[in-house]
């Protein structure tokens, strides 16, 4: 096939060393274009960070944000207040695991 010699022809060829000043020149091009400035900047600065521990840091932010949150408040509609948390203190489950919803004003405390 013509795609075989190419083969061939690309395996043998080698690249040209090169010129001995080369590394000088592009040193010096490199200064020239990015000139070391006098004085460092604060607020220039960068800071690398790789993405794992960027990761880390912000699902570290999110369990402290959800941590310390403050409780909603109750939702009220047409005058009828609903209970948003439960305590679950001292709670004992129904021997049949029946369950039954009781309003508001049913509950005596």
């Amino acid at each position: 096939m013509e795609d075989d010699s190419l083969r061939n022809l690309l395996r043998e060829w080698r690249a040209p060393d090169a010129p001995p000043g080369m590394d000088a020149q592009m040193r010096s091009a490199w200064r020239a274009a990015y000139p070391a400035s006098p004085s460092w900047n604060f607020w220039s600065a960068r800071v690398s960070l790789p993405v794992p521990v960027f990761a880390v840091l912000m699902l570290v932010m999110l369990a402290l944000v959800l941590q310390f949150r403050s409780e909603p408040p109750a939702v009220t509609r047409g005058g009828h207040a609903y209970v948003t948390q439960v305590d679950a203190e001292g709670f004992q489950p129904l021997p049949n695991g029946a369950a039954r919803v009781v309003r508001l004003e049913g509950i005596s405390q």
